[in-house]
Order: structure tokens, then sequence, then C-alpha cells
């Protein structure tokens, strides 16, 4: 494994190794941020990076998705590949990772895919687009920040939500009470969750859609636009996966 870059970000170093066809940026602290194999480019390297796309078990023909967190835009470059109509809004507020995901993860070369350099808090505060899919996932290392599990920043994102999409989050954390309050918040806010936990890693998954749902309406919605995404990923099994914390 070779190292490429080692640069400070907002929070720590931040590092890019290459190993064969695989570029993978690195906190300082060992957690990997994002994973990128050219062998299969729309196919995020991390097992939560690729179980996101369970977004579309809620929103099967989303046209537009807000993610809150860039890393190397693994998240942003499986949508663009699934869905072709779909445009993609993406805000990161440390400039070191947006210069070495244009550098390393070629971010800039994706189609409708607009990138936002400022905090997540307050985009979602000033923002006036609605969207079908708004996903959480606002590291900074491996801290979740304080300021994005308040109820103003879940009532922001609920208000930025189109009334058929998603609010959905990466949780990565051992602080049991802190995600306990921001699920709750988000119950309250947004409606129902549905839990995806990841099978290889720490990682868990949590949707809330808009609009309340069931089981088989999940399932069915998987089915019907698996065979559209041109790529290996089972959306129905992630959806068969899916748990209502209900």
């Amino acid at each position: 494994m070779k190292t490429l870059c080692r640069t400070r970000g907002l929070a720590n170093d931040l590092i890019v190794t290459r190993d064969r066809a695989t570029i993978t940026l690195w906190s300082e602290s060992g957690i990997r941020l994002s994973v990128f194999d050219s062998g299969a480019p729309h196919q995020p390297g991390l097992e939560y990076a690729r179980n996101m796309l369970a977004a579309l078990a809620f929103c099967p023909q989303a046209q537009s998705c807000l993610v809150l967190g860039l890393g190397g835009g693994s998240i942003p470059r499986m949508l663009l590949r699934a869905f072709p109509q779909i445009e993609v809004d993406a805000v990161e507020i440390d400039p070191a990772v947006v210069e070495l995901a244009a550098t390393y993860f070629d971010i800039r070369a994706l189609p409708r895919l607009v990138i936002h350099l400022e905090d997540a808090a307050g985009f979602l505060k000033r923002c006036t687009s609605r969207y079908g899919i708004v996903i959480v996932d606002t590291y900074l290392g491996d801290q979740f920040p304080d300021q994005c599990a308040t109820q103003e920043f879940i009532g922001n994102a609920r208000r930025c939500l189109l009334d058929d999409g998603v609010l959905a989050m990466n949780w990565l954390n051992e602080d049991t009470q802190k995600r306990d309050d921001l699920l709750k918040k988000i119950e309250s806010i947004v409606g129902p969750l549905w839990r995806l936990p990841c099978l290889k890693s720490r990682n868990i998954l949590y949707f809330a859609p808009a609009n309340k749902t069931t089981r088989h309406k999940i399932i069915s919605a998987a089915a019907a636009v698996q065979p559209e995404i041109p790529f290996e990923n089972s959306l129905r099994q992630l959806a068969m996966r899916l748990k209502s914390l209900r």
C-alpha cells in the first residue's frame, strides 16, 4: 500500500492511500472514510455506503438527493449511476476533504453533482430546495457533530424533504444515549424509522420516510426498481433486511 497524500483536515489528519486499483481515504485514527475501486467505480468500497442504496426502496422515483457529508463521493457516485435522472447536492464542511475528493476520487467529473463547501446545519437553515432523499453522513473523523443532532437540524432537514421523500442517516458512534435521543427527534419530526445494520462493520443505517409505509410496499418498490440499476447491488435484498423500529 502506497501513501499518496497526507494533509490536515478540520478534525484531524487525512491520508490517501493506493493499493493496486483501490484508493482509500483515511482519518489519522485509522477509520476508512471512503474506498474507491477503479475496477468497480460505482460500487462503494465501504459496506454502509453500498447499503445507502436502500433509500431508493422508500423513494423509488427520486429526482433529487441531498448528501450531507461528502467524503470521497462514493454515495453520490453510486446514486448518479443508479438513476440517470437524479440530481445531487453534496454539502461538505472540510475544504481538505473536497480537495482530496477532486484530486484522487475524480469527484468533479461526475455529472449532475453540485458541491457546497459549508456547514451542513447552516446549509439546511437557508435551503429553499426540496429533495426526494436527504442523507445525513456528517462525521468529522469519527465524531457525529452535536449541531447535527438537534431538533432544529432535524426540523430543517424535514423542511427540505419532499412529502414522498426519505431521510437517511449513517450512525457510527458508541454513544447510545445520543443516538437514542436523535432517533426520537427524527421519529417525532419526520416519521417512523426503519433500521438496516451493516453485516461487516458497526455502521447502522436509519431511514425515516415522510409518508408511512409497510414492509410489503418497501420490498415491492425495491423489486420494481432493481432491474433499472446498471450495476450489481441487490436493492431487494437490502429492503428485506430492513426492520421497523416500531
